[in-house]
C-alpha cells in the first residue's frame, strides 16, 4: 500500500509537467498574437491590427475597420510591433481616476473609484501641411537680335487629413527687337478629397490670358473623379476623368463656350536625393465631337542646389484644333528657372 502511494506521488508530477508546459506556451503565444502590429506591404500600403493566427503562407489580422484580413506572407515587406494600449477599468456611473502620486499616501482607493493601469495616451491633432515654391526665370539675348524674357511661378499646397488644395499661378513677359513676343498669365486652383485609399473627387478652376495667341480672357471650371494608381514614397501616379466648361474670348472678335471631357494624369518621381521629375497631361475633347480638342502637357526637371534652392527646366506644350485667326495650333515652350521652396 505504501509502495502504491509513493508510485502515485512520483507519477503525478511527470504527467502534469507536459500539460503545464503547454499551458505556459499557449499563454505566451496568446500574448504575442494579442500585441498590435503594423504590416508594411509591397504595394506601399500599411495594415494595423492584431494577429490572430499565422503560418508559413499567410497571416490573419484582426482590424477595427474590416474585421479579419488575410495577408499573404509573400506580400509583407516588414512588420512593426506597437506598444500595447493601456487598459482602463471604469466603474459604472463614476469617472476614471488615477492613484495618487508617490509620497502622497498609499491609502486604498475609496469605494466607487476606478483603477487605471497606466496613463492614457495624449490625443494627437490631425496633421496639417502648408508648403509652396516660387520660381523666377530670365532669358536675355543681346546680339543681332535683342530678346528679353521674364517668367515666374508661384505654387502653394495645403493638405489637411483627406483634403488637399493646390494653387498655381504663372506668368511670362518678353520682347524681341522691341516687339512683344510673350505676354501671358494663368492661375488655377484644384481641390481634392479622398473617398478611400485610392479613389478621390476633385474640382478644378482657372483663368488667364495670352496676348500673343490673341486670347483676351479664358476661364474654366469642372469637377471629376480620380484614382491613385501608384502611391509610394518616391513615386506617385494619378489618373483623372471629369467634365470641363471652358469659355474663351479672343481679340479677333470670336468667342467659344464649350463643354469638354477632361482626361488627365499626373505623376511625380524622386529619382534620388537631388533629382525629381514631375509631369501633367490634360486632354480636352469636345463632348459632341472628339476630333476637336485641346491638350496641355507640362514636365519639370528639378535639381537641388543648396538648401531650399533648385534649378528647374520646364517643358510646356499646348495644342488647340481651333485657335484664333493666324495663330498656330501648337505652342511649345522650353524654360529654365531657379526655384525656392518654403
Amino acid at each position: 500500500m505504501l509502495r502504491y502511494e509513493m508510485e502515485s506521488r512520483s507519477l503525478f508530477p511527470r504527467a502534469a509537467a507536459p500539460l503545464l508546459c503547454l499551458a505556459i506556451w499557449m499563454l505566451l503565444i496568446g500574448s504575442v498574437f494579442a500585441q498590435p502590429v503594423v504590416l508594411y506591404l509591397r504595394g506601399g500600403d500599411r495594415i494595423t491590427g492584431t494577429i490572430t493566427s499565422e503560418n508559413t503562407n499567410r497571416v490573419v489580422l484582426l482590424t477595427k475597420w474590416a474585421g479579419e484580413v488575410v495577408v499573404p506572407v509573400a506580400e509583407i515587406l516588414k512588420r512593426e510591433t506597437l506598444p500595447a494600449t493601456p487598459q482602463v477599468k471604469a466603474v459604472e456611473g463614476k469617472p476614471a481616476t488615477t492613484s495618487p502620486p508617490a509620497g502622497l499616501g498609499n491609502s486604498a482607493p475609496r469605494p466607487g473609484t476606478a483603477l487605471v493601469s497606466g496613463p492614457l495616451p495624449p490625443t494627437k491633432p490631425k496633421p496639417k501641411s502648408l508648403s509652396g515654391e516660387a520660381q523666377v526665370g530670365v532669358d536675355l539675348v543681346f546680339s543681332e537680335k535683342q530678346r528679353q524674357l521674364y517668367s515666374g511661378r508661384f505654387k502653394v499646397a495645403y493638405v489637411y487629413d483627406l483634403f488637399r488644395n493646390l494653387f498655381d499661378y504663372s506668368f511670362a513677359y518678353g520682347k524681341t527687337d522691341g516687339l512683344v513676343s510673350d505676354n501671358r498669365m494663368f492661375g488655377s486652383s484644384k481641390t481634392d478629397f479622398d473617398l478611400g485609399k485610392r479613389i478621390y473627387v476633385y474640382n478644378l478652376g482657372g483663368a488667364g490670358y495670352d496676348e500673343v495667341r490673341k486670347i483676351d480672357l479664358r476661364y474654366e471650371l469642372g469637377p471629376g473623379v480620380g484614382y491613385h494608381l501608384i502611391k509610394r514614397t518616391n513615386l506617385v501616379l494619378n489618373t483623372e476623368l471629369g467634365v470641363n466648361y471652358q469659355a474663351q474670348y479672343q481679340s479677333d472678335n470670336t468667342q467659344t463656350e464649350l463643354f469638354l471631357y477632361r482626361v488627365a494624369e499626373n505623376s511625380s518621381w524622386a529619382v534620388n536625393g537631388r533629382v525629381t521629375v514631375d509631369e501633367k497631361f490634360e486632354f480636352f475633347p469636345r463632348i459632341e465631337d472628339w476630333l476637336k480638342y485641346r491638350f496641355r502637357f507640362e514636365s519639370n526637371l528639378r535639381y537641388a542646389l543648396l538648401g531650399n534652392l533648385a534649378f528647374v527646366v520646364t517643358v510646356l506644350d499646348q495644342y488647340d484644333t481651333q485657335p484664333a485667326t493666324k495663330v498656330s495650333n501648337n505652342d511649345l515652350q522650353l524654360r529654365s528657372s531657379v526655384t525656392v521652396k518654403f
